[in-house]
């Protein structure tokens, strides 16, 4: 058994689709609406429950060869969670811990990066053996303003238009993953997976024109107007805080990365920006 946790969002979501087909796959979900949407994934049990609960970890954790580590995103308590889960496995004797990072971790002006470079550093301290995927932005986040992309033909971002980032296809990160899960090879591993050359939204406007035919171009936006468009009242203090951070970050260096890696664990071309935008 796999077990995935935070399995609730897009990322484990993708991840039960993929693995179930393989594998039996245990879900740890913290809603309970989010049980019967990953059981029609795939998953052959779903937990709910809260991932700081030690026990209910630790039951969790019972019978499963393998764990794909994912936390809930920018959670405040991520170290800790981290911790918690490690432990678990180390005391089940988990065969292979695989953890969701993110691209660059060592980036401490980012405080969530940096919570995951914590979580790194136990893993490496456990014994256990593990692979670590450090993901670029995904092409994914884009469909969180595709609405009014397609209404106003404007692509927009609070930070500068023409800061460089590398962006991957969800999709290939859920095959890496199951490459990384399921074939022999890749214990003590740590994979950077980005999915593009480096590439600003200008030019992510500019792809979108040429696929979609419409005229659509990047607009840099104030963070205070970005609050108000998303409406600040809907996410906590660490999280806004957090989005600020990574907003000020990006907007004087950009998040690159390079596609070397997961050209090979998909022994394929990473999916482009360009056929991603003509799926969707």
């Amino acid at each position: 058994m796999i077990l995935i946790t935070g399995a609730g969002g897009k990322t484990g979501r993708s991840l039960v689709q993929i693995l179930s087909k393989i594998e039996s796959v245990c879900a740890f979900v913290h809603r309970q609406e989010q049980a019967g949407i990953l059981g029609t994934l795939g998953a052959d049990k779903v937990i709910v429950g809260d991932l700081l609960d030690s026990s209910m970890l630790r039951s969790a954790v019972d019978g499963a060869r393998s764990i794909y580590h994912i936390c809930p995103n920018m959670h405040p308590d991520e170290v800790n969670i981290g911790r918690l889960v490690i432990n678990a496995a180390r005391e089940s004797g988990v065969e292979h811990f695989v953890y969701h990072s993110v691209l660059h971790p060592q980036t401490e002006k980012m405080n969530h990066h940096w919570q995951k470079m914590r979580v790194e550093e136990m893993i490496f301290e456990s014994g256990i053996p593990f692979t670590i995927l450090q993901p670029a932005p995904y092409m994914q986040n884009l469909l969180a303003g595709w609405k009014s992309i397609m209404e106003n033909a404007v692509l927009r971002v609070p930070y500068s238009i023409h800061a460089k980032f590398s962006f991957v296809d969800l999709e290939d990160i859920a095959e890496a993953a199951k490459t990384a899960l399921t074939e022999a090879g890749h214990n003590n591993a740590t994979y950077e997976l980005a999915g593009t050359l480096p590439m600003s939204h200008a030019e992510v406007a500019e792809v979108m024109n040429r696929v979609l035919k419409h005229d659509i171009h990047a607009e840099e936006e104030e963070v205070e107007g970005w609050k108000r468009r998303v409406g600040q009242g809907s996410m906590n203090e660490y999280t806004l805080e957090n989005l600020v951070r990574m907003f000020e970050y990006y907007d004087q260096f950009g998040l690159v990365g390079n596609t070397n890696i997961l050209k090979w664990l998909l022994k394929r071309e990473p999916t482009s920006l360009d056929s991603f935008i003509n799926r969707i």
